[in-house]
C-alpha cells in the first residue's frame, strides 16, 4: 500500500498544473479608474488588523502604508 500511495502522490504532483496569477494590466483601465476615483473606506480583513481593504472597491493596503490624516 505504501508504494502505491507514493506512486499516486508522485503522479498527482507531476500532472498538477500551476494556476496563473492574474494581475491588473494597463489595458484594464476600468479597474484602475475605479481604484483611483473611489473614496476609500478601509476596514481590516484579518484578525491582526494589519491588512486593510476598501469596502467599496476592494483595494488592499497594509496598515503601515496607510496615510494618517
Amino acid at each position: 500500500m505504501y508504494v502505491i500511495e507514493k506512486i499516486i502522490k508522485l503522479y498527482l504532483n507531476i500532472t498538477k498544473k500551476k494556476q496563473k496569477i492574474i494581475t491588473a494590466d494597463f489595458d484594464d483601465n476600468y479597474i484602475l479608474e475605479d481604484i483611483v476615483t473611489c473614496k476609500h473606506n478601509f476596514m481590516p480583513i484579518d484578525s491582526t488588523g494589519e491588512t486593510l481593504a476598501c469596502s467599496k472597491c476592494g483595494f488592499v493596503k497594509s496598515k503601515k502604508s496607510l496615510d494618517k490624516k
